[in-house]
């Protein structure tokens, strides 16, 4: 059977996705979650979340899934040994580092990996079945016939979206908001700079198009899909929405639970689904669906659904044409280049005040702006669906029991089971003979049935009783309160908790001091070749093939898979032995340091997310501990690659090859490359640390990387020269 996995924000939203048939939620607490701005969940509300679930044979996973600092990892350590003696079901990690630790000391503790892992290869399933993950969050790039494979060639559960927003980055691999905003996506802080409107230009030229939101997905729908998906082998559907609203979450579980049981989805679930939150639907990479399946480029927020067409107006009010029903205090907005919505606080019909009116009616709304015959209007809430969704998700889940009432002589045995435990009280010399009114089988009944608004109920309670017998209703009540605090007990008892001591045997490391500058083209490479005794990465393979020799390292292109050694890789389904690792691993603390080169890697670059400090507290840390020296690589110089998508925009708009930019509304300018079938898009300028290299120097960082773009020989010169400033470099 699969498992619906719903999100929940807060304890409310939680409650509501049980209701309505989440098999398992998945929720942050206030640290270390991927939603940091979600109001998410205080130590007590976590405890309380536990048990509500458990009681209901829900599964509850926590988020731990940042990046996670060296001045953290104790902090990070105490709440994961909290969460696993609380009996949380899974934690859902992205950084490896953390993962290795808490495998060796919480060896029973179940580990989802993070879809920010960004896992789309076998090789990645295989690698983190190797680390202990009983199931893996596959990267929402990774489509059905992958899936397939993966199914067919590795045994580990498999999760995969199935509805909600998407990211236009593969995930883990958006440092758009790092850099823009200092708010690290990878922190659970992005900023959504995605959903912002842009412009694009080639070269010094602007390109109209209608567009305005270049970089804003859809959002991902599937219900229609979902026997295929189910027929696919995936273990567990995810639901995208931490954070929106408690509707959301209760409608579209519910709606996917019914598909999920009996099949059915209809038009009109569909509509209202839309209702509670949608920018248009997609299939998303799922389906490879690419264009103006995938990217909504008109609005980049909650569309609504159409309810009617402007037809006039007058004196402050709008007159509207139905093809929807609307009811007060639903939100309307009217579709123009500057959107106007509002709550419907008055509703005119025959310029009489109403509640509501039908789909075909003409009614006057008070609007101050004048608004043009024949704008769309859409309903953006609807108050009646919203209060319905509430309302029918008050206490409607039940747990059923199966129980046997029964007497030997003057003895009651009352046995129960929930299909997994099951109790049995006995009740000695508590049967009398009747002097007046005997006790019937029906009040037993009543009385065993009375369970209020406990969470289960009878399906089956056989009750065998003799003739002319008498037990007081207090017993029967008694009896009942005592057993469903047995079956309570049975559902929520501990797991037994094994928390290990460990050790980290000594990696032997080669330890290098190397400057590599990583080029684009052949002028760059012959250039550094002629000119300095640096090294080179080189992602183009036939110019690597052309100066293979020993300064220069082929850079294996970013989400390909390979099994080469000696190269230069940016994704975990990459890790062999004698490979060197880029920043786009967001390596951030010594526990990753460590776990890489443990596994042969010869070197090891830190994330882009680090200051000085915190790349000092990685090498200090790691000689503390290890009483060793790591091999590290930092970037100093270069434009980041703050993006990498599937997501093909020139093949949107039907462009040719060129140099391409996005510009943003403070009129920055992002370089866009289409390369082996990703769009990656850069930062608008260059970092530059080359101040910083004596420093670092003296942190322990042996190797240096600079990162050209389209840089000629004038301005690699200048790069050179500010290397020659740095004492310790030549």
């Amino acid at each position: 059977m699969v498992e619906l996995l719903s999100p929940a924000g807060d304890i409310e939203k939680l409650k509501i996705a049980v209701q309505n048939g989440a098999d398992a939620i998945y929720m942050a607490g206030k640290k270390f979650g991927a939603r940091a701005f979600s109001k998410n969940f205080e130590d007590d509300e976590i405890l309380e979340a536990i048990k509500y679930c458990h009681l209901y044979g829900v599964k509850l996973y926590i988020t731990i899934n940042t990046i996670v600092y060296e001045d953290e990892v104790e902090e990070f350590i105490d709440y994961v040994e909290f969460l696993y003696k609380n009996n949380v079901d899974a934690v859902i990690i992205q950084d490896l580092g953390m993962a290795d630790l808490i495998h060796k000391k919480f060896p029973e503790l179940t580990l989802h990996a993070s879809t920010q892992m960004n896992i789309h290869d076998i090789s990645g399933l295989k690698l983190l079945k190797e680390m202990g993950f009983k199931r893996v969050v596959l990267a929402r790039e990774v489509d059905l016939e992958t899936i397939k494979q993966m199914k067919k060639e590795v045994d580990i559960e498999l999760e995969v979206f199935i509805h909600g927003a998407l990211c236009i980055s593969c995930s883990g691999n958006c440092y758009y908001s790092y850099f823009e905003m200092n708010r690290s996506g990878n922190r659970g802080m992005c900023a959504q700079l995605c959903r912002q409107p842009y412009k694009l230009y080639k070269e010094d030229n602007e390109i109209k198009l209608e567009d305005k939101y270049l970089l804003s997905p859809k959002d991902l729908c599937t219900v229609k899909k979902l026997d295929e998906l189910i027929d696919a082998g995936i273990d567990s559907f995810k639901i995208e929405g931490r954070m929106k609203s408690k509707e959301y979450v209760g409608l579209v579980t519910r709606i996917y639970r019914n598909k999920i049981d009996y099949n059915k989805v209809s038009d009109k679930d569909i509509n209202n689904i839309k209702k509670v939150f949608n920018r248009g639907f997609t299939l998303g990479n799922l389906y490879n669906q690419k264009g103006h399946e995938f990217i909504n480029g008109y609005k980049p927020n909650h569309m609504g659904v159409p309810v009617g067409e402007v037809i006039g107006s007058s004196k402050g009010k709008v007159k509207i044409k139905l093809s929807d029903d609307i009811n007060q205090e639903d939100a309307i907005r009217f579709v123009l280049d500057n959107e106007i919505g509002f709550y419907l606080n008055r509703i005119y019909k025959n310029n009489l005040l109403v509640n509501g009116a039908k789909q075909g009616e003409i009614i006057e709304v008070d609007c101050k702006e004048k608004i043009p015959i024949n704008t769309k209007v859409y309903k953006t809430i609807d108050t009646k669906l919203n209060d319905y969704i509430i309302s029918s998700s008050d206490n409607i889940r039940k747990v059923t029991l199966d129980g046997i009432f029964n007497i030997d002589g003057n003895d009651i045995i009352f046995e129960v089971t929930d299909k997994i435990n099951k109790e049995k009280i006995v009740l000695k010399e508590s049967v009398f003979e009747a002097k007046n009114k005997p006790t019937t089988e029906y009040e037993i009944r009543e009385k065993l049935n009375k369970l209020g608004n406990e969470i289960y109920v009878f399906n089956d309670l056989k009750i065998n009783i003799k003739d002319n017998i008498f037990i007081p209703m207090t017993t029967i009540n008694n009896l009942r309160r005592n057993m469903i605090e047995l079956i309570n007990n049975d559902r929520l008892k501990n797991i037994d908790h094994t928390i290990c001591n460990y050790k980290f045997d000594k990696v032997d490391t080669n330890i290098t001091n190397d400057i590599f500058f990583e080029v684009k083209n052949e002028e760059q490479l012959k250039y550094i070749l002629d000119n300095t005794n640096y090294k080179i990465y080189i992602e183009d393979e036939k110019l690597y093939n052309k100066y293979k020799q020993e300064r220069v390292i082929f850079k294996q292109t970013r989400l390909k898979y390979n099994d080469k050694e000696n190269v230069l890789i940016s994704d975990i389904d990459n890790i062999n032995k004698n490979v060197i690792t880029d920043a786009y691993l967001n390596v951030v603390n010594s526990y990753y340091v460590r776990f890489l080169l443990e596994r042969g890697i010869k070197k090891v670059t830190l994330s882009y997310e680090l200051n000085n400090y915190q790349i000092k507290d990685i090498v200090d840390s790691y000689n503390d501990r290890y009483k060793d020296k790591a091999n590290l690589e930092v970037i100093v110089y270069g434009k980041p690659e703050i993006m990498i998508s599937k997501y093909n925009m020139l093949n949107t708009y039907n462009l040719d090859d060129g140099r391409y930019y996005l510009v943003d509304k403070f009129n920055k300018k992002f370089p866009l490359i289409i390369k082996e079938d990703y769009m990656r898009l850069y930062n608008h300028e260059s970092i530059n640390k080359l101040e910083d290299i004596d420093e670092l120097i003296n942190i322990g960082i042996t190797n240096f990387k600079i990162v050209l773009d389209n840089e000629n020989k004038e301005d690699i010169k200048m790069i050179l020269n500010a290397l020659k400033v740095a004492k310790n470099i030549l």
